[in-house]
């Protein structure tokens, strides 16, 4: 009797070799181990050199010979506001010793020329004016403290109402008009001195700088290396924007509120990821705790650098510039047996049990954990799923 062979038949031997080939699949094709990937959490806690790098801007000015602060230290300031008069090189004692003289001409002219006509009033005037003569003088040689231009506008209305008065009563010269004359000159050169420094924006503002501000701020701080954060804990000096050679910084303005703190670790298994949060606090301040967030990352070796974004009152910080910083972050991700890693062409990843040998997916591992494993996320999206099994080589 022959047997008529349909393709029902071969249907059904395809599928009792896949359910074959399915059940002895690891003796088939050489698998040795698989492990199965959970979710899981894991924390990370180290000390690490950290570096503040504030959004700030500096005010600076070239020729300076004196510097008037206006604002207090670390207060308030407003975008346009008046923090601090500087005065330049044509600043010196020679404009005040001339000014001196001058009133002194004008005072002896008095005596020997006027003689008699002189009344108790002028009198009066004369000694308002030689008052405060002798007040500006104090102020500018630095043995009084005082606003300047306020004083050179009482001396110059004090020489305005002797003017007056002379004039109203007829005892006007031509000798000591030109008196007059040359001293008002005089205090329009003084007054020529002084130029004042406006707030850029609004935030605190501080006349202590460290000469840093121009090189380590919100424009630099994603454009720099490892080498630069190096060379800054060291206390070196950075290339790059510099104020003209003469220039003199004379404060700066921050947002307290917006600023960076960039850590440098040497440690391979240390391994931050953009958008991690971190809480951390500076070695001297325990007390202060801040969160930031990771923007950037960059790997030399075994040197890691984080810059972390805080959005937090920098408080105390506001004067450090670096420090010892102790980080800790609280993960979540995918995790497996740390035996399941290993690299493909010098990326890290793990094998997708799914088809003979498994198929290569990369991933970024946060934290190697105490219990062998490791604590990861793929860089793929939708390959790799929780209960996924993937194969130890």
């Amino acid at each position: 009797m022959r047997i008529r062979v349909t393709g029902r038949f071969y249907l059904i031997l395809l599928l009792i070799a896949l359910i074959v080939i399915f059940l002895f699949r690891g003796s088939l094709f050489g698998r040795s181990e698989v492990a199965v990937i959970y979710q899981g959490t894991a924390s990370d806690a180290r000390t690490v050199q950290g570096l503040i790098v504030r959004d700030e801007s500096v005010v600076s000015e070239t020729q300076v010979t004196r510097m008037d602060f206006l604002a207090d230290e670390c207060t308030l300031v407003n975008e346009g506001d008046v923090a601090a008069y500087v005065y330049s090189l044509e600043y010196s004692t020679r404009l005040i010793n001339e000014l001196n003289n001058t009133r002194k001409l004008i005072q002896t002219y008095h005596k020997l020329v006027l003689g008699n006509e002189l009344d108790a009033q002028l009198e009066v005037l004369t000694l308002n004016v030689q008052q405060r003569a002798e007040e500006l003088k104090s102020l500018v040689s630095g043995n009084s403290r005082g606003n300047l231009p306020g004083m050179v506008s009482l001396l110059s209305r004090a020489m305005e109402e002797r003017r007056a008065y002379m004039s109203a009563n007829k005892r006007s010269d031509s000798k000591l008009i030109k008196y007059y004359d040359d001293e008002n000159q005089r205090l329009n050169a003084i007054a020529s001195w002084q130029i004042p420094k406006t707030a850029p924006r609004s935030g605190l503002v501080s006349f202590y700088l460290d000469g840093y501000e121009s090189t380590l701020n919100a424009d630099t701080v994603m454009s720099l290396e490892i080498s630069d954060v190096r060379t800054v804990l060291e206390g070196g000096s950075l290339a790059g924007a510099e104020s003209p050679r003469a220039a003199k910084n004379v404060f700066r303005v921050a947002d307290q509120n917006h600023w960076y703190m960039v850590l440098v670790g040497e440690d391979r298994t240390w391994n931050p990821t953009l958008d991690t949060a971190y809480s951390f606090k500076v070695n001297g301040y325990d007390e202060l705790v801040y969160d930031g967030t990771v923007v950037k990352v960059t790997k030399n070796g075994a040197t890691v650098m984080a810059v972390l974004e805080v959005t937090q009152p920098i408080g105390s910080l506001f004067y450090a510039r670096s420090g010892s910083v102790t980080i800790g972050a609280n993960m979540n991700g995918m995790l497996v047996s740390r035996k399941a890693l290993g690299t493909l062409s010098g990326q890290t990843g793990v094998w997708l049990y799914d088809v003979p040998g498994g198929t290569f997916v990369p991933v970024e591992v946060l934290a190697y954990r105490s219990d062998g494993t490791v604590l990861f996320t793929p860089l793929v999206d939708g390959v790799l799923t929780y209960g996924s099994q993937v194969l130890i080589k």
